[in-house]
């Protein structure tokens, strides 16, 4: 079956958040491309088996066999796409990965404690810890020739003096958002070498794994080893690369046996209420939803080709993602520079992107720009930004 590709009329006018939330000064339709969803429905699978269950009447409390058959899906999952020979008992369930971090950051660390955040990040993780009586130590990433030729690098050293000051937990994300970076064993058994060192936690936020751009290797960090699962708590999903966000459900995975203790100990009067339906829509998405998520990597592909192209020469920094549908733009050696490119595109060219500034203090002059959309739109995108260049 063909992908879905609905024309942006229809995009504004069903409304959803990437199509409405955000609003140019002028009241003029934007094309979104800001908040992480994607433009093409979700796989057929995944329709059937939400039909399905409403039909049947699954919209009351959780029935008792679906955390079994969640955690099947997840492990056979796991093994297939990543080699991951993972135990089906290892797997909790939450309703999102957002929620994970919260009860890892309030049952799991000292109040008053610090987290490390690598920077640019996703925008809550910057946010949600002040909420929580916790310090953010934003260690900004290595770029350019300072990481080595991969476009986007973590400061190990960086991290090394975070936590060397009493933070106990290292926000990890791979892929990587914004940058769609996939990270390698070698950057994960650094990560490692510090974190151990310093007696600390790891969140590892794997949302984006199924959505891998190119032949980089995706490697869970809590996969590599015995020893990495120890102080690691995995949080992945469907929701990300099903486009199931409005049905909540997250994977918790936890193999290291004291460490789901004190999960399960946290948890144990409630699961962040994951919904029957982002439940079956998980199962769905694991089990048959391949085929689909291969059409949509195929499409991703094709713009960040087309967006690689057009960019050359602009003085737009861009490098290829690996992974995600999300891409990095940074405008500082253009004439956006220090004027909030963001909000200038946003204004003048009618583009809704996310400011580089809510991922990281030292990303101002960055976007970050979602190309899970039709070709049409992507170049669309490329075109409007770039009249905004002389």
């Amino acid at each position: 079956m063909p992908l879905n590709m609905p024309t942006q009329d229809h995009l504004h006018r069903t409304g959803s958040l990437k199509w409405s939330g955000m609003a140019a000064p002028d009241g003029r339709p934007t094309i979104g491309a800001w908040v992480a969803e994607m433009d093409f429905g979700t796989a057929p699978v995944v329709e059937e088996a939400i039909c399905r269950a409403l039909h049947d009447g699954l919209t009351g409390y959780r029935p008792s066999w679906l955390l079994p058959r969640v955690q099947e899906a997840t492990s056979a999952f796991q093994a297939s796409a990543f080699g991951w020979a993972l135990d089906p008992d290892h797997v909790r369930m939450s309703g999102a990965v957002l929620p994970a971090l919260v009860t890892t950051i309030r049952k799991l660390t000292r109040p008053g404690s610090a987290v490390v955040v690598p920077t640019p990040a996703y925008m809550p993780f910057l946010t949600l810890p002040g909420m929580l009586d916790r310090r953010v130590i934003d260690v900004p990433s290595l770029h350019g020739v300072a990481a080595g030729g991969v476009g986007w690098r973590l400061d190990l050293e960086g991290i090394d003096r975070a936590l060397e000051g009493g933070a106990g937990l290292v926000i990890l994300c791979n892929p990587w958002n914004p940058t769609g970076r996939i990270l390698s064993e070698e950057e994960l058994r650094g990560l490692h070498e510090v974190v151990q060192r310093h007696d600390a936690l790891v969140f590892s936020d794997e949302i984006h794994s199924p959505i891998v751009l190119d032949d980089s290797p995706f490697i869970s960090y809590a996969r590599i080893g015995e020893e990495f699962a120890a102080h690691t708590i995995t949080a992945t999903a469907a929701t990300k690369a099903w486009n199931i966000a409005g049905l909540p459900n997250a994977q918790v995975i936890v193999p290291d046996a004291a460490l789901r203790a004190r999960w399960d100990a946290a948890t144990h009067l409630f699961d962040h209420q994951p919904v029957t339906l982002g439940a079956l829509g998980t199962i769905a998405a694991y089990e048959g939803g391949g085929p689909w998520l291969e059409e949509v990597m195929e499409v991703v592909r094709g713009n960040v080709d087309l967006v690689e192209r057009a960019l050359d020469g602009s003085g737009i920094d861009f490098i290829r993602p690996q992974g995600t549908y999300l891409a990095w733009w940074g405008f500082g050696a253009t004439p956006l520079a220090g004027s909030n490119p963001s909000e200038q595109i946003l204004r003048r060219a009618h583009v809704a992107t996310n400011d580089g500034a809510a991922l990281g203090e030292s990303y101002g002059d960055w976007a970050r720009v979602n190309l899970a959309c039709s070709p049409s739109t992507a170049e669309e995108i490329v075109e409007r930004i770039l009249r905004l260049l002389p």
